[in-house]
C-alpha cells in the first residue's frame, strides 16, 4: 500500500490535465482527456501534428510525388483553376483555349516519351531567353526529380555547366535522373560559320545518346536560322519564334536549310505570354567552351568507361 492520499493525487492530476501537461508514460496530445467531444478531440489531434509533418523528411519525399501525379491529372483533366496555381501563370482564370494550348505544350515536350529538342529563336530583344525558362518551368512542375543544367545563371538551374566535357561528364553521372538543358546564346556558341565543327563532332554524338542518358528536355536559345547549325534546327522536335516578348509561335518543325521552324502547332500566334517565374540575369553571358574529346565515344566502352575517361581529363 502507498502512503499517497489519493484524494490529493487525483487532484494533482486533474491540475495536470487542465494545464495540458499530463504526465504520463504514454505519448499523448497535450488536450487528451480535457475535451470530451470525440469530433473536437480529432481536430485537435489533426493540428497537432501538422507543425512535425511540415518539418518531417517524410514528407519532403513524399510531397513532389503527389504533387507531380497532381499536376499531371490537372492538365489532362483540364482544371484550369488549379492548373494556373500550379504552375504561377497568372491570377485570372484560364481559358479552354489556353487550357488546350498548356496540354499541347505538355504534349510536344513529352514527345512520345523521347528527348524533346527545344529550339527558341526570334527578334531581339523579344524575351527569347523568358521563353525557354517558362518551358523549363512547366516541365519542371511535370516531371518529378528533373535536373536543370544550363550555362545560364538563373534559380531553376540545379548545376552550372559552361563546355561540353562538364555537360556530357555530368550528363552521365546522372544518366539515372530526368534532366533538362538549357543552352543560351547559342546564335555565338552553335553558329555554323563559326563553330560548325564542334558542334558536329561535339555536341551531335552527345545529343543522339540523350535518351539513354535519360535526358528529357535539351533546349537551345538562339537568333534565326541564318546562325544556328544545321544539327540543331534538324534535331528541333518544339520550334518556339519570339516577334515580340509577349507573343510566340510554336511550330513542329525547323527544316536544316531554313531560316525560321515550321509546321505551326496553333492556328496563329500566342500572346499574353506571362513573364518566367524564374529569377534570371538578361545580361548573362551564359559561357561556353567546345572541349569534349571529339573521339570520346569511338572506343566500345560502357558508361562507367566513358565517365572514368571524362574524370581523368
Amino acid at each position: 500500500m502507498t502512503n499517497v492520499d489519493e484524494q490529493v493525487f487525483t487532484a494533482a492530476k486533474l491540475a495536470e490535465q487542465a494545464r495540458g501537461d499530463l504526465e504520463t508514460t504514454l505519448d499523448l496530445h497535450h488536450h487528451a482527456g480535457v475535451v470530451a467531444d470525440t469530433d473536437h478531440a480529432n481536430a485537435l489531434s489533426f493540428l497537432q501534428g501538422v507543425d512535425g509533418w511540415t518539418r518531417s523528411a517524410l514528407r519532403s519525399e513524399v510531397e513532389p510525388t503527389l504533387h507531380t501525379a497532381e499536376a499531371t491529372r490537372a492538365v489532362m483533366d483540364g482544371r484550369r483553376e488549379q492548373l494556373a496555381t500550379i504552375v504561377g501563370l497568372t491570377e485570372a482564370e484560364l481559358t479552354a483555349s489556353q487550357m488546350r494550348l498548356l496540354g499541347q505544350l505538355s504534349s510536344a515536350l513529352d514527345n512520345h516519351g523521347a528527348p524533346a529538342f527545344v529550339s527558341v529563336g526570334g527578334n531581339p530583344e523579344t524575351g527569347k531567353t523568358n521563353a525557354g525558362w517558362l518551358l523549363i518551368e512547366l516541365r519542371k512542375q511535370l516531371v518529378d526529380d528533373l535536373l536543370v543544367l544550363s550555362n545560364a545563371a538563373g534559380s531553376l538551374t540545379d548545376i552550372r555547366v559552361t563546355s561540353m566535357h562538364e555537360l556530357t561528364e555530368l550528363l552521365i553521372e546522372h544518366r539515372e535522373r530526368p534532366k533538362a538543358v538549357l543552352l543560351d546564346e547559342c546564335s555565338t556558341h552553335m553558329d555554323a560559320r563559326t563553330h560548325s565543327r564542334e558542334v558536329a563532332t561535339q555536341w551531335t554524338p552527345v545529343a543522339k545518346r540523350m535518351a539513354k542518358l535519360g535526358v528529357d528536355v535539351q533546349l537551345n536559345v538562339v537568333h534565326s536560322g541564318k546562325d544556328y547549325h544545321p544539327e540543331g534546327k534538324r534535331l528541333t522536335t518544339l520550334g518556339v519564334w519570339k516577334s515580340e516578348k509577349t507573343v510566340a509561335e510554336f511550330f513542329s518543325n525547323w527544316a536544316a536549310d531554313a531560316d525560321r521552324p515550321s509546321s505551326p502547332i496553333f492556328s496563329g500566334p500566342v500572346a499574353e505570354l506571362e513573364p518566367t517565374g524564374v529569377e534570371y540575369d538578361p545580361d548573362d553571358t551564359a559561357p561556353w567552351s567546345w572541349n569534349l574529346n571529339e573521339g570520346l565515344f569511338e572506343a566500345d566502352r560502357d558508361w562507367d568507361g566513358y565517365y572514368n575517361d571524362l574524370e581523368k581529363r
